[in-house]
């Protein structure tokens, strides 16, 4: 795996981990990080972003907005916190994928 690699690959699970920081409105511990990587590891899903939403939902039972809600509310709406942080993912998600 090259450095580069890397380096994204720890940006998307510092995105990840903001999102259930924010959700659960306290800092991580490692031991929890560490799960939190197991359920990202372990999610079936195809797609980065979606293995990471599925982590996210079973750690903090959260279902994340998804992209097209998040584009359809800036329309309309103001932002908030959490719209930011999931458009983070979806960044560092398909930087992973190049």
């Amino acid at each position: 795996m090259s450095q580069e690699t890397r380096v994204r690959e720890m940006a998307f699970l510092l995105a990840v981990f903001a999102i259930i920081e924010h959700l659960n409105k306290s800092e991580l511990p490692p031991t929890s990080k560490k799960l939190i990587v197991i359920y990202v590891n372990e999610a079936s899903d195809q797609s980065m972003v979606e293995k990471a939403r599925t982590a996210v939902k079973r750690y903090s039972h959260t279902v994340l907005p998804t992209l097209e809600s998040i584009r359809e509310k800036a329309r309309t709406k103001k932002l908030d916190a959490l719209d930011h942080l999931v458009l983070k993912l979806e960044y560092e998600a398909s930087r992973l994928s190049r």
